[in-house]
């Protein structure tokens, strides 16, 4: 492989990792703290008043270090180092979407037993008013309970490596058998019931995917594939990560983040509920995000597979 190619291809990995935790943080400072953003500097930079530039100056500047050190970064990788480097972003990506099952897992759990004891009255009689607008009320819920309930799945995530994904699967079945069984055994069906296994059939098909994609468990169908040499694809795997898998995942991050406004954002800043009021779950809003984490584990796990390929092609040389 020629050295400026692989140098190249180094920087692009690492680039694309580093970029997007970047602009994950400038996203959060923005929307959430209000800082500027840097399309401000360029767009209504007249409108800034003191420490608004500074603040934008200081996003600015974000991206610019990124770009630097990942330079920096790449060129200190050896050929040795290619393979922990890659091996290293796949673990990062592994965490994210072991650990938001986990937290998935338990904030499903709460919000379906609290949901239960909203729809059949129970909290209002053993509650204040103001007492029970903690639970009812999307804010306070998501803040008071389902954040907590977050930072532990991560917590978790961090000490326990293996995703789960086949248990949690069957949690799913054995949600979508208690609707069948208590609709037409006992003639009982709440809209929580069936919000349940939206949330946790969308997170086994959004977070497994960059766990299937390690695995190399994805369907391809294709007929030149199969007949090429561990070389050749891994040549394809590079070229399918960069000018395919990295785009679209990018894409679906910038756009699903830009701004107040976007498909992303704007169902967490107002903690969008389903319309079933007190009867259904309050995760309507967590939905919207696991697309953020489905297109954040899989750019990274991209990344990964661009350097686990370069150290194939490389070791077939040697």
């Amino acid at each position: 492989m020629n050295h400026n190619l692989k140098n190249f291809l180094k920087f692009i990995s690492v680039l694309t990792v580093f970029l997007t935790i970047v602009f994950l943080l400038n996203n959060i400072v923005t929307v959430y703290f209000n800082w500027p953003g840097i399309e401000k500097l360029f767009i209504s930079f007249s409108t800034l008043k003191g420490i608004d530039v500074l603040l934008a100056l200081i996003q600015l500047a974000s991206y610019v270090f990124v770009i630097v050190y990942s330079f920096l970064y790449a060129v200190k990788i050896s050929d040795e180092q290619i393979l922990p480097c890659s091996e290293k972003f796949s673990e990062w990506s592994s965490y994210i979407a072991r650990s938001a099952f986990w937290a998935i897992f338990f904030i499903g759990l709460f919000d379906i037993f609290i949901s239960f004891l909203a729809a059949e009255k129970i909290l209002s009689k053993l509650m204040s008013d103001s007492t029970l607008n903690i639970f009812t009320k999307p804010s306070s819920r998501a803040l008071l309970f389902h954040l907590p309930l977050g930072v532990i799945g991560f917590v978790i995530g961090y000490y326990k490596k293996a995703p789960s994904f086949i248990w949690f699967a069957t949690l799913v079945v054995f949600s979508e058998a208690s609707i069948v069984i208590t609709r037409y055994v006992f003639y009982y069906e709440q809209a929580f019931m069936g919000d349940l296994v939206r949330l946790w059939y969308s997170a086994i098909f959004l977070f497994s995917s960059a766990y299937t994609l390690v695995q190399e468990g994805h369907v391809r169908i294709d007929i030149l594939y199969v007949k090429f040499s561990e070389k050749k694809k891994a040549i394809s795997n590079i070229a399918g990560s960069i000018l395919l898998g990295i785009p679209l995942c990018a894409l679906t991050i910038f756009i699903g983040l830009q701004g107040k406004t976007s498909i992303i954002n704007a169902p967490i800043l107002s903690v969008e509920v389903t319309q079933q009021g007190v009867s259904g779950m309050y995760v309507k809003y967590l939905l919207a995000s696991f697309l953020g984490f489905f297109a954040i584990t899989m750019i990274i796990q991209f990344a990964s597979s661009i350097l686990f390929n370069t150290d194939k092609i490389l070791k077939e040389r040697l």
